[in-house]
């Protein structure tokens, strides 16, 4: 995904986080809404509510952060956590590959 794509959606995302997209009353029409198709909107986007308990100077600091980029601090949470999985998986590959290289016999030898 381009630098552009991402700006894009954080940007998108703010928008509907601050209310500037959404709440214009003339696009408003109360509808029957279940379960079902909540799950099916959350999976189309592959986005998936969660609850998560973080210290208070944590989720202030998280939104000075975001103001400063102009973004929404959920957006901004997100991104972070996509950019530490992927450093995550990279180094977990590499460890992979050292121990491919390396070999059971010689991780026995090191620990004993």
């Amino acid at each position: 995904m381009k630098k552009e794509d991402i700006r894009e959606a954080v940007e998108q995302d703010e928008k509907w986080d601050s209310g500037e997209l959404g709440q214009e009353e003339a696009y408003v029409e109360r509808v029957g809404f279940d379960q079902a198709i909540e799950d099916a909107i959350n999976q189309s986007v592959r986005l998936r509510p969660i609850s998560i308990r973080m210290e208070e100077e944590l989720i202030d600091d998280l939104k000075t952060i975001a103001e400063h980029y102009n973004v929404g601090y959920q957006p901004l949470i997100r991104q972070l956590l996509k950019r530490f999985v992927a450093s995550e998986k990279k180094v977990l590959k590499q460890r992979a590959q050292v121990m491919e290289i390396k070999g059971p016999e010689d991780q026995r030898a090191n620990k004993g």
